[in-house]
């Protein structure tokens, strides 16, 4: 293994062998497998920090990246990153979702659930590390964006590439952490910008009501007949308002129930262990099929709630 500087703001590790890869991408991002059929494994990692901010460079042969969950229900700070792939091409999966990312194509990933990304061939990729809570401030509901592919070809797409391409290649200063707190705000606004977000509401737009609706659902959880059409009767609204109360936050109204109601799960099986009943817990959180709440919790938390339960 060889570390050196490239320059006064880039630090580089250089390895050859699989073994000692996974030791230095475990080292910056937990929890996570690299698997090669080819012995003469090679890897780069470039690294550069701006304060609290990191950007990576990473490259390496033909392998198979997986993120899983950790050991003993041990769990580290939750944090999102935004893939930019350079060169080469992957296969990325994240519940459920999949998206091939060509040369300039972005993604964004949730460190905190399951992963995979696949590379059949040598690669490079920029990994640009966001902290949950900036996400969350921006995105009301964050997992909404995840595993999504954000082409190139899309004007918000090419001007969160080339920011972060430019921040890689801009010239190293004193006060590089000065420039933290503005350089995430500009990259979360460009996401924002990717993902087809407004930079904020007009003001005739009754953002109140929206929220009163989400207020509503988070409230009826455990219905198993809330749907759109029944929040709409109860508030009043056209199924229409509904709806777009939803797409504000990049989803959908029955996508937020499922998420709620699979959180509200994991939080149960996390407190009560052993003694939560799966199948009570299951119709409680309004799921009229136990088979579909354990494939649903599968493929948001990567193993299913009796596995859950156990770690």
């Amino acid at each position: 293994m060889l570390q050196q500087g490239l320059d006064a703001g880039v630090a580089r590790t250089l390895v050859r062998g699989l073994d000692a890869w996974n030791g230095v991408v475990n080292g910056a991002f937990e929890n996570i497998t690299v698997d090669a059929a080819d012995d003469s494994f090679e890897g780069v990692m470039d690294v550069r920090r701006f304060g609290g901010l990191d950007l990576s460079r990473i490259a390496s042969s033909a392998a198979i990246v997986r993120r899983h969950r950790p050991s003993g229900g041990r769990e580290h700070a939750r944090y999102f990153k935004l893939h930019i792939q350079e060169t080469g091409s992957s296969l990325n999966l994240q519940d459920g979702r999949e998206a091939v990312l060509e040369p300039g194509d972005l993604m964004l990933c949730d460190s905190s659930r399951p992963y995979s990304i696949r590379f059949d061939q040598p690669n490079r990729m920029l990994v640009l590390r966001l902290p949950e809570d900036r996400v969350a401030a921006r995105f009301e509901d964050p997992d909404a964006l995840v595993g999504r592919r954000l082409g190139v070809e899309s004007l918000g797409a090419s001007l969160l590439s080339a920011f972060v391409h430019n921040l890689w290649a801009a010239p190293s200063a004193a006060d590089e952490a000065d420039c933290e707190g503005p350089l995430l705000d500009a990259a979360i606004n460009l996401l924002a910008a990717a993902h087809g977000f407004a930079p904020a509401a007009p003001a005739s737009q009754p953002t109140c009501s929206r929220q009163r609706i989400r207020r509503f659902v988070d409230e009826n959880l455990c219905d198993p007949e809330l749907s759109v059409t029944g929040v709409a009767r109860a508030l009043g609204l056209s199924p229409r308002y509904v709806q777009m109360a939803f797409a504000d936050i990049a989803t959908t109204p029955l996508a937020y129930i499922r998420r709620k109601r699979l959180q509200l799960a994991a939080q149960q099986l996390r407190r009560h262990g052993s003694g939560c009943n799966i199948t009570e817990l299951g119709f409680s959180l309004g799921f009229n099929d136990l088979s579909h709440f354990s494939r649903t919790f599968k493929a948001r938390y990567g193993v299913g709630p009796r596995d859950y339960r156990a770690a």
